[in-house]
């Protein structure tokens, strides 16, 4: 299933930035459901060699902001080298370079979103 949901969003990625002029932004459907009829999707925005992946706050928003769910999330994406910000929006920035798999990434960046989510019902 994963091999799946990565050829699907390296095919993504790939068709997204033949029709670019450079740079560009992309909505990307990583594959799994926060819950029931809500995706999780990764914003990817590239300028120059930067790409910037994030999950719009899409994770948090949908939790609701249980009481103390910075520290919560931020341990969440601590054990994934991925980071939050104090409006809820998982994030990581990263510099396109030979070798690096940037499809892996966004479904890494996908799943530490869902955990996210996951964790804070937990909260509630």
């Amino acid at each position: 299933m994963r091999a799946e949901r990565l050829d699907a969003v390296r095919g993504a990625l790939e068709a997204a930035r033949e029709s670019w002029d450079g740079d560009g932004a992309i909505s990307l459907a990583v594959g799994v459901d926060y819950v029931p009829g809500e995706p999780v999707e990764v914003f990817a925005r590239k300028r120059g060699p930067r790409w910037d992946f994030s999950d719009g706050g899409r994770a948090v928003r949908l939790a609701a902001k249980p009481t103390s769910w910075l520290a919560a999330a931020e341990r969440v994406v601590a054990k994934e080298g991925m980071n939050v910000n104090r409006a809820g929006v998982v994030f990581v920035p990263v510099f396109e370079r030979p070798g690096r798999d940037l499809a892996a990434l966004v479904l890494r960046l996908g799943d530490v979103s869902h955990a996210v989510h996951a964790e804070l019902l937990e909260l509630e």
